[in-house]
């Protein structure tokens, strides 16, 4: 079991970054380091105009957890997933494409790489 600690550490690592990453932007988001917002006029509470404090604000991870108290929440959230799916998935698609003509190459199967990678 001692060889395989590092193996074991990292799988865990990466298991916690996926889950972190599914949560941040495919679930419900944490607001780690706050927002790059703020109201105009804290004080009226109909008033939900905001502007941005720092310019060169960055988010290290995520989205402006100020996005979750707006009107159009749910619009601009379903959009995004759905842009980042299809990408996703693309992504996906032309890598498991490029992996088989690299095998179709290795072990010289020409037949299948002109007429499978090809078109």
């Amino acid at each position: 079991m001692l060889p395989y600690r590092y193996l074991i550490c990292m799988m865990g690592f990466f298991a916690f970054y996926c889950g972190c990453i599914y949560n941040e932007f495919l679930s419900i988001p944490t607001n780690l380091w706050g927002s790059c917002y703020e109201r105009v006029d804290p004080d009226d509470p109909d008033n939900l105009e905001m502007e941005k404090i720092d310019p060169d604000c960055v988010y290290f991870f995520g989205m402006d957890p100020k996005w979750y108290i707006t009107t159009n929440e749910l619009q601009f959230f379903n959009s995004y997933k759905m842009k980042l799916s299809v990408i996703c998935g693309v992504t996906q698609m032309i890598f498991g494409v490029f992996l088989k003509a690299i095998n179709c190459i290795h072990f010289s199967n020409w037949l299948d790489f002109f007429f499978e990678f090809i078109p």
